[in-house]
């Protein structure tokens, strides 16, 4: 089982761990994420822990007051392919659900089919997609899913 336990934000050596992690696994993103950027983000971050361990992190931004959009689900290298991209998956969107959020939606790169089919095995369905988005060869597809 996977328990969401929430970043401090306001932490500067949270904030670092969180723009380490991203950029090991987003090296390419256009935004690059700062330690500044996370102590002024209204983003909701989280490890995302199996007992002791830190499998990976997940969030949400709250963009309306019933409509988030889910950011930076990643797993760690070594607990791939165990099935918590779909845990995880589900979990923020449990977590959303809690906060009183009615739509959530999610950008997942072109090149990411295991997320892809995760998010539509879980009733996501695509709204969109932006060629060259991010960046020149950084297309994303737009998923979203109404939570009842």
């Amino acid at each position: 089982m996977i328990k969401l336990v929430p970043y401090n934000t306001k932490s500067k050596l949270e904030a670092q761990e969180i723009v380490d992690i991203v950029l090991k696994y987003y090296p390419n993103t256009a935004y690059p994420p700062s330690v500044e950027k996370i102590l002024e983000t209204k983003i909701c971050y989280f490890r995302a822990m199996v007992g002791n361990d830190q499998i990976g992190m997940t969030g949400y931004d709250l963009k309306t007051a019933t409509l988030a959009e889910t950011v930076k689900t990643i797993v760690f290298d070594e607990f791939r392919g165990k099935g918590y991209g779909s845990k995880l998956s589900q979990e923020i969107e449990d977590e959303c659900k809690r906060a009183g959020i009615k739509k959530v939606m999610t950008t997942i790169y072109h090149f990411n089919h295991a997320m892809i089919a995760i998010k539509l095995k879980q009733g996501y369905v695509i709204e969109g997609y932006h060629p060259d988005h991010e960046a020149p060869g950084f297309h994303e597809y737009s998923l979203g899913k109404k939570l009842v």
